[in-house]
């Protein structure tokens, strides 16, 4: 139904392509100095001033607290780092290389923009598991929007 394998066994058996996307919103863009310590416990901290962006979306949505400071998103069609620990209902980005970025831009966790992909099966293979684990995670707090037309009757 998401387009993924549930194992890569069936990988040449049909061609599936990921029908999922998860994407959140930037809520705050702050700019840091070296030795600032990042989200709870201080996991990450700056080795110079940096631009973070606060994202509205965590752990209590599916994100796993485990990919803390072992992910990229896709922002304007670039990765960029994921940094601390990812909270309850937020996590943190370098964006220091993002240009005029403002509260209320679209992040893209899974899925495309441009040439860029990220898939449940890249979370899924940073922590040792199966995509399908990464997907039963997403929880009842994100919305789910149908996009496109659907050939099922």
């Amino acid at each position: 139904m998401y387009g993924l394998y549930p194992g890569t066994h069936l990988r040449d058996t049909v061609d599936l392509k990921p029908a999922l996307q998860v994407k959140a919103r930037v809520t705050q863009v702050k700019s840091v100095l070296p030795l600032t310590g990042v989200s709870y416990g201080h996991k990450f901290i700056t080795e110079r001033e940096m631009r973070l962006a606060v994202v509205g979306i965590g752990y209590a949505d599916g994100v796993p607290r485990n990919l803390s400071n072992r992910m990229t998103v896709l922002l304007r069609g670039q990765r960029v780092p994921q940094v601390g620990a990812i909270t309850m209902d937020q996590l943190m980005l370098d964006v220091s290389e993002i240009g005029n970025l403002t509260v209320g831009e679209e992040v893209t966790l899974l899925g495309s923009e441009g040439k860029e992909q990220i898939s449940a099966d890249d979370w899924a293979t940073t922590l040792g598991t199966i995509s399908w684990e990464i997907l039963c995670g997403f929880k009842h707090r994100l919305p789910r929007v149908a996009v496109g037309e659907s050939n099922l009757a």
